[in-house]
């Protein structure tokens, strides 16, 4: 299962490193290439909310495979686009993939573990979702790079990962029973005695997202501008990078305070916004990396606690409406993922790449520290998270 889930997220991480190219193969500025990486959040929040629902009455599998069949239809829109629409056409066939994997996946990881370990379903979640951002710039970057057809041999190669993922979802156990869900689309939803711990929480991550989101849209045609570098393979490593230190702060912080860890995440992403603005200043390869790491380990450490946060409040003050307000949750962490990306595509075409990564980065330190200040003055909320995974 945890193979499954790694191959859907890593085609849809694909197309980060060679963004620059379709920029030059079909001559459009860097707003529509932002657009193009945030219309995945367009199709992977409402199939998100939709299929968790569905796979209730039609049984993990059955959404699972129809996942990777969008999944296989996004790679090979993109593997044959030959115009910018087809662009938009295969990032929102792979968002609803991600969308439905994650949703029926999350289930379906707990009911296939012999011993229905929710902290160990937990962990395989968290490890395969790093293995998918992290290996699908690295992938597509290195064939790019080193081998002819860049915009279509990355695509066409990996369609081989699928085949083993087909037979694993055939072969599985029955996943899950079959059940009448109540409703079919889960909507969103924050209780008023939750919703101060929900907001602090739930911008906190936003936030990580957003510098996460940089690092997947603009930072690879960044390096080529600013470091004269026109490797895909380097500019798909830092998009990797951020990912890897994610799950690494994730993974080393699980036992931290919630509280704690939203707090010191934001410090952290703080300090890497003053690192781009830096980079951007005095520009340096090593610099850049040391920045990566340290925004990939403020993003883990955020999302980790404020995901925990929402939970506990979720689970102790507001149980019947939980489903309802891990969809508002997830809603609002997928709009920072997307939405800063764009308005850096539009600072950059209208401004230049220079004069809209110093903006980006004073806005985005400014934000992070905004946010750090409100979880620290911020109610402290009368349940202990850390007994949530």
């Amino acid at each position: 299962m945890g193979y499954v889930l790694t191959v859907i997220l890593l085609g849809a991480n694909m197309p980060t490193s060679v963004y620059g190219l379709y920029r030059t193969e079909f001559g459009f500025t860097p707003t529509v290439q932002t657009l193009i990486y945030g219309v995945y959040v367009a199709g992977l929040v409402p199939a998100l909310l939709f299929f968790g629902p569905l796979s209730d009455a039609l049984g993990r599998r059955t959404v699972l495979l129809a996942a990777l069949a969008l999944s296989v239809v996004g790679t090979l829109v993109l593997a044959f686009a030959d115009a910018t629409v087809w662009l938009f056409v295969g990032r929102v066939a792979q968002g609803i993939a991600v969308g439905a994997a994650s949703a029926a996946g999350s289930a379906a990881l707990v009911e296939q573990e012999p011993k229905f370990d929710h902290r160990r379903a937990a962990l395989v979640s968290t490890v395969t979702g790093a293995l998918g951002g992290a290996l699908g710039p690295l992938v597509s970057g290195a064939i790019a790079q080193y081998l002819p057809q860049p915009l279509r041999l990355p695509y066409l190669i990996f369609l081989v990962a699928f085949i083993p993922a087909l037979i694993v979802l055939l072969l599985l156990p029955r996943i899950g029973d079959v059940t009448r869900p109540k409703r079919f689309f889960q909507m969103p939803h924050v209780p008023a005695t939750i919703r101060e711990t929900f907001w602090l929480s739930s911008l906190a991550v936003a936030l990580s997202w957003g510098a996460v989101g940089l690092f997947q849209s603009v930072v690879p045609s960044w390096m080529t501008s600013l470091l004269n570098i026109d490797n895909l393979l380097l500019g798909g490593g830092a998009a990797a990078l951020v990912m890897i230190c994610s799950v690494i702060a994730q993974l080393g912080g699980s036992r931290m305070d919630p509280r704690a860890s939203v707090t010191v995440g934001l410090g952290i992403l703080a300090l890497g916004m003053i690192g781009l603005l830096v980079v951007d200043l005095v520009p340096s390869l090593a610099l850049l990396g040391a920045i990566t790491v340290v925004v990939g380990a403020g993003h883990g450490l955020a999302f980790a606690g404020g995901m925990k946060r929402v939970n506990a409040a979720a689970r102790t003050h507001a149980r019947e409406s939980h489903g309802g307000v891990l969809a508002a949750f997830f809603t609002v962490s997928y709009a920072g993922l997307a939405i800063p990306s764009i308005i850096a595509g539009i600072a950059i075409t209208i401004q230049g790449m220079q004069t809209a990564i110093i903006e980006l980065s004073i806005v985005g330190t400014l934000l992070c520290l905004a946010v750090m200040g409100f979880n620290l003055r911020g109610a402290r909320e009368p349940v202990d998270a850390r007994r949530y995974p």
